[in-house]
């Protein structure tokens, strides 16, 4: 179960990437567009867990390091994600006693959308990228925010249900009458 629970993972990682740098790019505002990647990574993470937050993290990240057209030091974003996806992770952790419900979710994806942006951007700022301007960091991040916590209302609540089905057998057994 734990391999087909991998298997859906990556599959929904592949396919945010996809569509995040071939369709949404088309719709960025002032350079910023929808961060599809970083809300399936916190999805992965408010039903799994930080574990699988700061790993899916890293390997979307990755994984949008590498595909063109990416113009930076590879391990940026990877890094970003990494630590977002374990951040919403522990969210997931401390109210464990119930479902998560919508508010506390926009909060995560905001949390997430600013803490990833700020170590892409200090990463950025180390490495001396010339694109990176903290003069725009806030309007930026407002536009980001914006878009993540709209993509999320579709994309979360479709990605933690079918997590949620892959249940191993023993625990179908005991919530199955």
């Amino acid at each position: 179960m734990i391999a087909l629970r991998i298997g859906l993972a990556a599959l929904f990682l592949m396919v945010a990437v996809t569509v995040q740098t071939s369709v949404l790019t088309n719709i960025a505002v002032a350079g910023v567009t929808c961060d599809l990647v970083l809300i399936v990574v916190i999805a992965l993470a408010l039903s799994r867990g930080p574990e699988w937050g700061a790993i899916t993290g890293f390997a979307g990240g990755l994984l949008l390091d590498v595909v063109p057209p990416a113009d930076h030091t590879a391990g940026r974003w990877a890094l970003a994600f990494a630590i977002a996806g374990y951040m919403a992770g522990l969210i997931r952790r401390e109210t464990s006693t119930g479902p998560v419900g919508p508010l506390l979710v926009a909060l995560t994806v905001v949390l997430g959308t600013a803490v990833s942006l700020f170590i892409y951007c200090a990463t950025g700022s180390l490495l001396h990228d010339p694109s990176v301007d903290w003069g725009e960091f806030g309007v930026r991040l407002g536009i980001a925010a914006g878009y993540d916590v709209v993509g999320a209302i579709v994309v979360i609540p479709l990605v933690m249900w079918i997590m949620g089905r892959v249940v191993p057998a023993r625990e179908r057994r005991r919530v199955l009458p």
